[in-house]
């Protein structure tokens, strides 16, 4: 047997989806000895973009591997160390660090990140001659530090800048995404989740071309992609930035925590 492994198969999506749908053909042909085993970000990328698949009798058996949970990355972080003999971070830190990654993202290589940082800080403490000899682990306090460098950026801060319907657009997208398991919408799908934030929350919705026009500023501001359509509703929306930047520019503000948890 042949296995063809292709990882980050997302980047392999062409207009006219040919190259994906010959490399599943591969596995159908006569005799063939080709197994393929594809790995990509979108989890729904054969629903999506390959429908004709399953008609073809070659549809892939899809498994998802979620997010890390908080438990998950301490403990990977732990095993690592643990072939030190001898403790760098201390126990609480190390909680923070996987606490605060798991709520943004659940992203391991992002918190092997900020552990990596949360050392660079204190080993930028321990060159100043007026803290040498004051701590030589990484407390809580470096990899607060360490943490705020990671996550704190320009799109953090443009979100912040945002008025409050441009932020629940926001709030409304991740929710879409997170739901359905997609990292792409339309117009009229995220309009029919922002009118439902807004009314859960008792805020005023925008009118159907105040909305567009919202989205429109979030195009031009690089936060959303907005495609082409003679329909406006159908146009294609995508996220420009990662999720866990919207998480976590809400991370302290109640109501739009109450927004990223509606189903």
């Amino acid at each position: 047997m042949i296995v063809i492994v292709v990882d980050e198969m997302d980047y392999l999506i062409t207009k006219d989806r040919a190259v994906l749908h010959d490399l599943f053909m591969l596995t159908t042909f006569p005799f063939s000895q080709c197994i393929l085993i594809g790995i990509a970000n979108a989890i729904d990328l054969a629903d999506r973009f390959l429908p004709k698949l399953e008609s073809l009798n070659c549809k892939p058996l899809v498994i998802n591997f979620r997010a890390y949970s908080k438990d998950q990355i301490l403990k990977i972080i732990q095993q690592r160390l643990m072939v030190l003999g001898y403790d760098v971070f201390q126990p609480l830190a190390l909680e923070f660090c996987a606490r605060k990654v798991a709520a943004a993202s659940g992203d391991m290589r992002r918190a092997l990140g900020v552990c990596r940082s949360a050392i660079e800080v204190l080993e930028e403490e321990l060159r100043d001659p007026l803290k040498q000899g004051q701590c030589n682990i990484v407390t809580f306090d470096h990899m607060d530090i360490a943490l705020s460098k990671a996550f704190k950026s320009a799109v953090v801060d443009t979100i912040h800048s945002l008025p409050q319907h441009q932020q629940i657009i926001l709030c409304a997208i991740v929710n879409l995404f997170r739901q359905f398991k997609k990292n792409a919408t339309t117009i009229g799908e995220l309009n029919r989740s922002y009118l439902q934030i807004c009314k859960s929350a008792h805020v005023p919705a925008a009118g159907t071309l105040e909305f567009t026009n919202m989205c429109t500023v979030l195009n031009d501001q690089g936060l959303l992609k907005l495609g082409k359509s003679k329909e406006e509703k159908l146009k294609r929306v995508t996220l420009q930035i990662d999720s866990s930047d919207i998480t976590f520019s809400f991370k302290d503000n109640q109501f739009f925590q109450n927004c990223l948890d509606q189903q």
